[in-house]
């Protein structure tokens, strides 16, 4: 019983660690991809002036 609690616990700490470096991408690629469009956005303005 305490094995597959154990095989269980590790499991879970496991998932939570995946899904935590998952969402540190996601907010990092969201951020490069701001300052890309802020970017161009900065380039199209200085153009038109």
């Amino acid at each position: 019983m305490a094995e597959g609690m154990t095989y269980l616990a590790v499991a879970y700490m496991g998932m939570l660690f995946g899904i935590g470096i998952w969402t540190w991408t996601v907010f990092a690629r969201s951020r490069d991809l701001e300052q890309r469009i802020h970017a161009i956005e900065q380039i199209h303005t200085d153009n038109e002036e």
